[in-house]
């Protein structure tokens, strides 16, 4: 928990004095239905956005000096600074590395990719090749079956012509 120097002045003193005495007038003032028309989303909204709130009315915050410290809230002060620089540099190192393997797993991640479009780009090759195996193959089938048929009728012409010499 951070805890931030509070200046010791009776100017704060007073309007707090002043909000905590009138707080049960004004609620006894308001009708019981007011409470409840509030929406949830209204309420959480109000009660998650204090720092709004506090700027919208004009507060700023503004640090107190440290004579304004006892010597305990100093050391307290010092110490808490001191954590949250801790942490903060643990979830910086902790960033870079979780950035690291991210890179790392990334680059990884493009090299397979790389590798699988090429063994797609090999396969449709593949295929290419096989259709015009498949093709050719088949004209000759039909070459040779038309010879075949020719030969069984007689064409000597078409016969002879058909044949192939071995190579």
């Amino acid at each position: 928990m951070i805890r931030f120097p509070v200046p010791r002045s009776a100017a704060l003193v007073l309007p707090l004095a002043l909000a905590v005495l009138t707080a049960p007038a004004v609620a006894q003032t308001t009708t019981p239905g007011a409470a409840q028309a509030q929406t949830p989303s209204q309420a959480e909204t109000q009660s998650r956005d204090h720092v709004a709130d506090m700027l919208a009315k004009g507060e700023r915050y503004r640090r107190a000096p440290d004579s304004a410290q006892t010597p305990e809230e100093l050391r307290q002060t010092r110490a808490l600074n001191a954590e949250i620089v801790a942490q903060n540099d643990l979830a910086e190192n902790e960033d870079r590395a979780n950035q690291a393997a991210h890179a790392e797993a990334q680059q990884r991640w493009q090299e397979s990719e790389a590798e699988a479009q090429a063994a797609r780009e090999r396969h449709e090759a593949d295929l290419r090749a096989s259709a015009e195996a498949q093709a050719r193959y088949d004209r000759q089938m039909a070459d040779w079956r038309a010879t075949v048929a020719a030969c069984e009728r007689g064409d000597r012409a078409r016969c002879n012509a058909g044949r192939q010499t071995p190579n």
